[in-house]
């Protein structure tokens, strides 16, 4: 299927619902009735090749947009993140804790199988929630304001300090591989721990598990594909604009 602006928003989200996840993130209500993409992208103000590219990137794995995507505002790319940052946080990691801790209530006879589940489980969870919190705080607040200080006259002094004595390779150098430690969790389920009887409930967390986990990896693509080297081509457009005296 070719995805273009034309087309009803509609019978793009029926012909792979997958796509849902990128409207979600871009905060594209529901409610399309019989309007095109392009319409909706601009009744939302949503960057409409911006949209398209993700799209098409969900809907055909073999096609990434890394260098077009670049051409964009950082802007977007890290709104895209950030919200599917607070979807990790409010709802995909309480819904599988709340799911472990179903299965311990129902199997009683499974008890300490489910709370080493929701140990290991919780282990990862803290090293993921410091990651995001290192995005959320210190990674993104730098590249939105790298971003607006490169289209100024004058960069902000108190940044400009910054600017010079760090670099997101300094964050590159520190990213550690958050999808591969769930790799890690989820042969410790398949492998080491014995099911419950209930084990409808045991492997809906199993898929649960491994949707975070294709997600985590397409997040990390985002990431290392096409933001860190946005940044850093900001980063050397910062510093001729602004060089040192």
């Amino acid at each position: 299927m070719h995805i273009s602006p034309s087309m009803k928003m509609s019978d793009l989200v029926q012909s792979d619902f997958e796509l849902l996840a990128v409207l979600q993130r871009l905060k594209i209500p529901f409610g399309f009735k019989d309007k095109s993409v392009k319409a909706v992208c601009e009744e939302q103000g949503i960057d409409l090749d911006f949209f398209l590219n993700l799209a098409r990137w969900y809907h055909e794995r073999d096609f990434f947009p890394g260098e077009t995507l670049m051409n964009h505002p950082v802007k977007w790319l890290v709104k895209y993140l950030r919200s599917t940052h607070s979807c990790y946080i409010d709802y995909h990691i309480p819904r599988i804790e709340h799911e472990i801790i179903q299965m311990e209530t129902v199997d009683q006879s499974e008890g300490h199988n489910m709370q080493l589940m929701l140990k290991f489980f919780r282990e990862y969870i803290s090293e993921f929630t410091s990651h995001i919190q290192l995005e959320e705080e210190q990674i993104f607040p730098y590249i939105l304001n790298l971003e607006e200080n490169l289209q100024r006259d004058q960069p902000d002094p108190g940044f400009l300090e910054k600017a010079r004595g760090y670099t997101i390779r300094d964050f590159l150098e520190d990213h550690s591989d958050i999808e591969e430690k769930l790799v890690d969790l989820r042969n410790i389920l398949l492998k080491y721990l014995a099911p419950p009887s209930d084990n409808c409930l045991f492997t809906n967390v199993l898929i649960e598990i491994f949707r975070l986990g294709n997600d985590l990896n397409d997040h990390t693509i985002l990431e290392e594909n096409v933001l860190i080297p946005q940044v850093i081509r900001l980063e050397e457009e910062f510093h001729k604009k602004f060089p040192r005296k």
